[in-house]
């Protein structure tokens, strides 16, 4: 099978690092790791694994970051990872093989794989607290080196080891608890969109929709436009302002269900004044040019990440009120103080879990085909790029320029093959 690899070497990546920005497409060749590379396919870990055919395979916001050297030398997240990496974890797949232990009647079906290598994939047993209370998420046990039956490296998901192998390529194995079968009435486009879609399904459904009826969505990449959609699907009536630096994503924003889209100036003092006059709140200044607000936002759910994203989101929510941590960087740099000076509720999110929903317990996944199949989630059109896996060079190149390519979500596509 073909596959991309990434593969990194401290001299390659120091290399790159001093480089790409003179030399961006340094970041997507050998010297950076990264490699289309033909193998053999991973073999099932245990009787309880399934192989998969893959259909399409979305690009992550994390496997840019990393391809693109956003995450710190010393992140905490190499703890948690193996090498050489088989990337993509975003995938719409069909079985094509499944172990002794696993129902055949899997065999043939289109299936969304829930990546998360916890406890019951990596059959350790008992499993951990958190597995056990359906947080598998946060489990505690993804930098088990060879613990439990399937004898797996350290490695979060699918697409961030190198044993199960990656949605970014043609085949890969999974366990079949893992398993989403998808729905006959939800289209490949909307299925390959399932991930995303869940992770902010998932914080959606840990924020505190109560508190009150204006919601900033900070970041309309895929992460706050369906967070923009999941809110409305599950609801929620209340004013959101969705912001974005990109007028591109205003169209669909709006038609995701945003009441605002937000196009704020770069400059500080115009940032802040805005948000005030959207909010009814007021700035205040501080020395050296520094400001924060009173007043503001009931929720600021950030989809960016990095520091600007944090301190404003943390600024711009009122006290009291409630800030939700959805983007995947490391918020290098804020100013922490509203955190503690407004008494701010802040809740972190990463990935996906079992969901405690309209009264019943329910996987992300599920909830998340469940919501699109009843018509409650229209996201295919967030999906606005697709490649062949030869192609893999241009489809990151777009990936990592999204607003000069005017994209959303890019995915390879293997059906045609």
């Amino acid at each position: 099978m073909k596959a991309i690899v990434y593969n990194v070497n401290p001299f390659g990546w120091l290399a790159c690092k001093a480089l790409s920005r003179w030399w961006p497409s340094c970041l997507l060749g050998g010297l950076n790791g990264i490699a289309l590379e033909e193998m053999a396919p991973p073999e099932l870990p245990t009787p309880h694994w399934v192989r998969l055919r893959t259909l399409m395979g979305g690009i992550c916001g994390t496997d840019l970051a990393i391809i693109a050297q956003k995450q710190l030398p010393n992140s905490i997240l190499q703890a948690y990872t193996s090498s050489p990496m088989l990337l993509g974890h975003e995938n719409l797949a069909v079985v094509e093989e499944v172990g002794p232990a696993v129902d055949r009647s899997w065999l043939g079906r289109r299936v969304c794989v829930e990546p998360t290598l916890c406890c019951e994939a990596r059959e350790i047993s008992p499993p951990c607290p958190r597995c056990q209370a359906g947080q598998f998420g946060v489990c505690e046990n993804f930098s088990a080196n060879g613990a439990g039956a399937a004898g797996l490296p350290p490695g979060t998901s699918i697409g961030y080891n190198s044993r199960t192998g990656g949605s970014l390529g043609e085949s890969f194995v999974a366990h079949v608890s893992r398993l989403a079968a998808v729905p006959e009435a939800i289209p490949d486009e909307a299925a390959v969109l399932t991930d995303p879609v869940a992770c902010s399904l998932h914080a959606a459904l840990r924020a505190d929709l109560s508190r009150g009826g204006q919601v900033l969505v900070y970041g309309c990449g895929v992460m706050g436009l369906a967070l923009v959609a999941c809110l409305r699907a599950l609801g929620y009536a209340g004013r959101i302002d969705a912001m974005d630096r990109s007028d591109y994503l205003q169209p669909l924003a709006l038609q995701l269900g945003a009441s605002n889209f937000l196009q704020l100036p770069a400059e500080k003092a115009g940032r802040f004044a805005a948000i005030a006059l959207a909010t009814g709140g007021s700035v205040q200044r501080a020395r050296v040019g520094n400001l924060a607000l009173s007043g503001g936002y009931d929720l600021s759910f950030d989809c960016v990440g990095n520091g600007r994203s944090v301190e404003e989101c943390l600024k711009w929510t009122r006290g009291g009120g409630q800030m939700i941590m959805v983007g995947t960087g490391n918020g290098w740099g804020a100013d922490l103080t509203a955190v503690w000076f407004k008494e701010l509720e802040i809740v972190g999110c990463y990935g996906r879990g079992t969901e405690r929903f309209d009264g019943r317990e329910i996987g992300t996944y599920q909830l998340v085909h469940e919501l699109m199949a009843a018509g409650k989630l229209n996201v295919s059109p967030m999906l606005t790029h697709t490649f062949p896996l030869s192609d893999y060079r241009s489809a990151l190149k777009v990936a990592l320029a999204k607003s000069a390519h005017r994209a959303i979500k890019v995915a390879l596509d293997f059906r045609a093959r």
